[in-house]
């Protein structure tokens, strides 16, 4: 029992936030059109265009993919990633002094989770997925196919409309697609403690 809860601070913790543009502007390089390297995956660009809503942010907006964080996504930001072609979980988490709170992820206290939806990537396909928590793409840019609140799927030509402005924020990642839901974390550390307090009779 004793092991189980010094673990609860490493748990509650789990994937590290990102300042955010309140403590400078974003500094990769200027967006440019990436290049499939593997032509049986699909092309994933994230962005976020530059507005005075995420410019006074102290932490980044989190990607989480399949349970896992693979980026963070500043003002002005974009990033760049190869899908093996399959289905995705994508949510964007908002973190709370350097933490995204993944413990309470899926439960009545998931104050974190921002939006949520599932990406149907296609062998060769290019996505473009806007995220604006000031407001909706244009009129006419969003796609009917996907999206949750702030975070979009909008139409290539809006895209690359507002993506030459943006920076890289992190080199481009192959994400390769997982067969089976990855387990939260949270749940194995609630079943641990019940099987704790199974064993000394409560």
């Amino acid at each position: 029992m004793r092991r189980l809860l010094s673990s609860l601070p490493i748990v509650l913790l789990a994937a590290c936030s990102t300042p955010g543009a309140f403590f400078g502007a974003t500094e990769g390089e200027v967006f440019e059109p990436h290049v499939l390297i593997d032509e049986n995956r699909a092309l994933v660009y994230l962005y976020r265009p530059r507005n005075d809503w995420a410019d006074q942010e102290l932490e980044a907006p989190g990607l989480f993919l399949d349970n896992q964080l693979i980026g963070s996504l500043p003002s002005n930001g974009y990033l760049a990633f190869e899908f093996e072609a399959a289905n995705y979980k994508l949510e964007m988490r908002r973190p709370l002094a350097g933490s995204f709170w993944t413990l309470l992820a899926d439960g009545p206290l998931d104050f974190t989770l921002i939006s949520s939806f599932t990406l149907d990537a296609a062998v060769g396909g290019t996505y473009y997925l806007r995220y604006d928590e000031d407001g909706p793409p244009p009129q006419g840019g969003a796609l009917q196919s996907g999206g949750d609140g702030p975070l979009q799927l909008v139409s290539a030509e809006l895209a690359q409309r507002e993506l030459g402005a943006t920076r890289l924020v992190q080199p481009m990642a192959r994400i390769a697609a997982s067969h089976q839901e990855p387990e939260r974390p949270q749940r194995g550390f609630w079943r641990s403690i019940g099987e704790a307090l199974d064993k000394v009779g409560i």
